[in-house]
């Protein structure tokens, strides 16, 4: 279904995976560094700056984006995201598979990217200044438009404490001062150290001729020299901590609840397939324990759900509430959580879940995006393949998901309370 190859070259790393189940061809370039806050914050404005800047060749956005309409709507983009311990840029491009266009397509396109990236419209060491100037005042409301959303607040606000000491602490309204103080010569230094201080990735995925592929890559990658000091351990332990609770008001009728568990002595296997049923179980179906408890059963909550973060052996459970039932809310939280060492109740979920696993994980090989995201994140980590899993799932036991809930403790809980009294 898949066809992968992987060459490693002195300069960048090139990824082959090669399918027929799109009608298009994704080039993603991936500059990776291990995270730092300041380069991240420039990085962010960069995803912003690069696509609208113009370039040598074309000087203005229109001319941009006529010459991407004129390859078939070839779509362009850039983005920065963080990977645990490290921070990776893309150029992302995506194009209709040339055999259903013209012979020249990707050749044409691949030019285009190459010129975007390589060959940004640069005066004085500095970006288009109009570009800059607006763009860095765009990032800097969307930063501080957050509290706009409060469930996006809350969440924030919650990983600050919650995970504090690693990556997932962070976050751009936290660190908002530091992207007041970004530069534009500053952000032109960081960009050229793309092409030397990262390690370097290219990963193509769709339905392509590979000799072609190889030779396209390499006419655009020939100047990049490659460092790589990435983290090739992305887990972080979060320190346990007694149960605490933390609140903070905000202007809206809904609170939001925010709960932290941590796994203590998370074995790999446990990690790799038995916390993916467990959650699901707990938190991550539509009739889920949590779902059933706090919400159909005791109509406590607008919505309700939990989410693996597997790098730092955590459980992050989200509730919609109202606040004078917060602590009706939790103890029947608290008591969901405990309820998972029970055989009765894994056994009354299991199959279900199980359904659902097999469900998400057959979207997968529909998912150019997910497929990319495999083949990179096994750069820093292992990862079992979508059929090791399916196969581990289907054999996990009820016994087993009982012995992984032991493990569940509590460890904080955070209320974004809404000021606003319900009316009813």
């Amino acid at each position: 279904m898949i066809d992968y190859k992987k060459q490693v070259n002195d300069n960048y790393t090139l990824h082959l995976i090669n399918t027929d189940r799109f009608k298009k061809i994704n080039i993603s370039i991936r500059f990776t560094k291990p995270y730092e806050k300041t380069t991240g914050a420039y990085l962010k404005l960069l995803e912003r700056i690069l696509p609208f800047n113009g370039t040598k060749k074309y000087k203005k956005v229109k001319d941009i984006n006529k010459k991407l309409e004129s390859l078939y709507r070839t779509n362009l983009v850039s983005t920065f995201f963080c990977l645990s311990k490290n921070m990776t840029f893309e150029i992302n491009l995506g194009i209709v598979n040339p055999k259903y266009t013209n012979d020249t397509l990707l050749h044409d396109a691949c030019d285009m990217l190459k010129e975007i990236l390589f060959n940004p419209k640069i005066v004085d060491e500095q970006f288009n200044k109009e570009v800059f100037d607006i763009e860095k005042d765009n990032l800097i409301k969307s930063i501080l438009n957050v509290k706009d959303s409060p469930e996006n607040y809350g969440r924030l606000k919650f990983e600050e404490n919650f995970l504090k000491g690693s990556v997932y602490a962070e976050n751009n309204y936290k660190n908002i001062k530091v992207f007041e103080k970004l530069e534009n010569k500053e952000l032109y230094k960081i960009y050229k150290e793309l092409f030397s201080n990262y390690k370097v990735d290219v990963l193509v995925c769709g339905d392509f001729d590979t000799l072609e592929v190889i030779n396209e890559i390499s006419l655009i990658m020939k100047n990049i020299k490659q460092e790589d000091t990435t983290d090739k351990n992305l887990y972080t332990k979060i320190k346990k901590n007694n149960v605490f609770e933390d609140k903070e008001s905000i202007n809206t009728m809904q609170s939001s609840l925010f709960v932290g568990c941590t796994i203590d002595d998370i074995t790999e296997d446990e990690r790799d397939y038995k916390l993916m049923l467990y959650n699901t179980i707990l938190g991550n179906m539509n009739n889920s324990v949590l779902f059933m408890n706090v919400r159909e059963k005791n109509s406590l909550c607008y919505h309700v759900g939990s989410f693996i973060n597997k790098f730092t052996d955590t459980i992050e459970i989200e509730s919609g509430i109202n606040r004078k039932n917060y602590d009706k809310a939790l103890k029947i939280i608290n008591d969901s959580i405990n309820s998972m060492e029970k055989e009765s109740v894994i056994k009354a979920h299991i199959v279900n879940a199980k359904k659902t696993i097999e469900i998400a994980q057959n979207d997968f090989y529909d998912s150019m995006s997910k497929i990319i995201t495999f083949y990179f994140m096994n750069e820093f980590t292992s990862i079992p393949s979508i059929e090791e899993r399916r196969e581990k799932v289907k054999n996990i036991s009820v016994k087993e998901i009982c012995e992984l809930a032991k493990k569940v403790k509590v460890g904080y809980v955070f209320l974004l309370e809404g000021s606003i009294n319900e009316k009813n």
